[in-house]
């Protein structure tokens, strides 16, 4: 083969392979949430299985999500920032919720692709974003807090470092 086959079928690959990760962000977001309530369901009846209440073990679906637009990696393109909420199916309140932050890089024409996901706990909401920065409060129970009640405030921080969500210091 020779060398000008070889480079073009180089950049054939490397764009077959990047145009099969992107998607627009809704079909991004729904793989998301499809995986994630998979893994908190077994996660669940693991749980429930371990403690000896398998017949009660919660159902989590899907409660809603939260996206914000704003160019990360300062490339010009928007990425897209997912707050996604999850709930148990039969009594949401404050002790069966779940949230995940969701970072997707933009890649042009509303495609998207994963860069990573980190779980914030029982609530979480974005503080802000700043220089790259993500900064998310998120909420678990203190020492003192009764059951309807997570008041514990953490922030969270998180950026993107070479291609992938990583922890901010």
């Amino acid at each position: 083969m020779n060398y000008l086959m070889k480079i073009t079928a180089i950049c054939l690959l490397t764009t077959l392979s990047i145009a099969s990760y992107a998607q627009s962000i809704n079909v991004a977001i729904n793989k998301e949430v499809a995986k994630n309530i998979k893994l908190l369901n077994i996660d669940e009846k693991k749980e429930a299985r371990k403690n000896g209440y398998e017949d009660e073990a919660m159902n989590f679906v899907f409660d809603r999500k939260e996206v914000v637009m704003k160019d990360l990696n300062f490339d010009g393109i928007q990425d897209a920032i997912a707050l996604i909420y999850y709930c148990e199916e039969t009594s949401c309140h404050a002790t069966t919720k779940s949230v995940n932050l969701v970072v997707f890089k933009g890649l042009g024409k509303n495609q998207f692709t994963k860069l990573g996901s980190a779980f914030l706990g029982l609530n979480a909401k974005i503080k802000n974003i700043n220089k790259g920065v993500i900064n998310v409060i998120s909420y678990d129970y203190g020492d003192e807090d009764p059951e309807c009640c997570p008041s514990k405030q953490s922030l969270k921080s998180y950026k993107i470092t070479n291609g992938k969500l990583v922890k901010a210091k």
